[in-house]
């Protein structure tokens, strides 16, 4: 799982119960690919998609066990590897890193708002 499917995913677990017009505005794709990546989804068991109690036009999309499991492993082999290519850098080096992520990360609130961090890197099957 990685790029959109797994953006998705992270908001899922951190927004249960979100509906895909939710998802769609927080991930900013569209809603029809949306649509069809919580179908593929929800067939790998990585999210379920439930029926709202008030309204039932809507779904509501939850992580399942299998779900949060992906997201932990993508979040450990992210962290391991961005580890690795930190650990032979000395202190100066290491604070001009921890200042140009500063400034892109303020780069990136400027110009999205709130939402969801892309995330790069080749993450562990799922």
């Amino acid at each position: 799982m990685y790029g959109p499917s797994l953006a998705a995913v992270r908001e899922i677990s951190e927004h249960p119960g979100i509906t895909v017009n939710e998802l769609a505005r927080l991930t900013g794709l569209p809603k029809s690919r949306v649509s069809v990546l919580m179908t593929r989804l929800a067939a790998q068991r990585i999210v379920r998609k439930d029926g709202d109690s008030r309204d039932s036009r809507l779904v509501r999309l939850r992580i399942t066990p299998q779900g949060r499991q992906c997201v932990a492993d993508w979040t450990a082999a992210s962290q391991q590897a961005i580890g690795a290519l930190l650990q032979p850098l000395g202190d100066e080096e290491l604070d001009i890193v921890a200042q140009g992520l500063a400034a892109l990360q303020r780069a990136f609130q400027r110009a999205q708002g709130p939402g969801p961090a892309g995330h790069a890197g080749s993450p562990p099957p799922c």
